[in-house]
């Protein structure tokens, strides 16, 4: 059964492909799989003298750890937007109460609590967003 061979017409040989090679391949894709749905680490390469199921293997394995190194990465993004957003509203907060307060020292309380309810109005949309 392992003589079987898939080869286009009028191909080369390397371009050969026995039914052996695809089945050694499913079955280490196969416990990939269930170790990827486990978190543990990829299965060790089969022994296997095929050299085109290493290349099929090595470049699923390059496609995982491409795909970890860029999930490891959304995350750090995704932490550092969140503390940048946090200091964002601290810094909108305290613009606010300074002009408030300029606006105070310069005798126009009308326009400083203006100030300060829309202080009170970012905030509470600030804190709905996060």
């Amino acid at each position: 059964m392992e003589d079987l061979v898939f080869e286009e017409e009028g191909a080369a040989s390397p371009f050969k492909t026995t039914l052996g090679d695809l089945l050694v391949f499913i079955k280490w894709l196969n416990e990939t799989e269930k170790s990827l749905d486990r978190a543990e680490t990829s299965p060790p390469l089969p022994d296997v003298d095929s050299g085109k199921v290493k290349g099929w293997i090595q470049l699923v394995q390059r496609l995982e750890e491409g795909f970890r190194l860029n999930e490891k990465k959304k995350r750090a993004v995704e932490a550092n937007v969140i503390a940048l957003e946090a200091q964002i509203g601290q810094l909108l907060s305290h613009l606010y109460t300074n002009i408030a307060s300029l606006y105070d020292n310069l005798g126009q309380s009308r326009k400083a609590e203006d100030v300060r309810h829309r202080a009170e109005a970012l905030h509470i949309d600030l804190n709905q967003v996060a």
